[in-house]
């Protein structure tokens, strides 16, 4: 006996669920609070109300932190070219958001610019 076959209009219904499902999740997630020019502190204090988790390396270079003008625990690391360029990690299921910072006129990280990925092989 041959196995059903699912009529076009049954495989654009199963595809319209898994697409709708999909966007539900992304919206539950709710967009990134991210904007250029924003200090980096008030970035962190909402991803994290969004389930980011800092991911930053706990062995940052005090050079680094000074660079950095901040303390927080996802900083990733500065560069040292005197562009004052610093890197901020978060992590949320399979997501990884890098954030990138230059110095604002009084020293704090303003946000340059961020690439957020999906790593669908790696685990939560």
């Amino acid at each position: 006996m041959r196995p059903p076959v699912l009529r076009p209009i049954r495989w654009v219904a199963l595809l319209a669920g898994a697409m709708l499902s999909a966007l539900g999740l992304i919206a539950s997630a709710g967009p990134l609070p991210l904007a250029a020019n924003q200090r980096i502190e008030r970035v962190d204090v909402q991803l994290r109300r969004q389930g980011w988790q800092p991911h930053g390396d706990p062995l940052v270079e005090s050079l680094d932190r000074e660079l950095a003008g901040s303390d927080l625990s996802s900083l990733r690391s500065c560069s040292g070219t005197g562009a004052g360029f610093c890197r901020y990690d978060y992590r949320r299921g399979r997501q990884h958001l890098q954030v990138i910072t230059v110095p604002g006129r009084d020293g704090d990280g303003l946000v340059h610019h961020w690439l957020l990925e999906d790593r669908p092989g790696r685990r939560p």
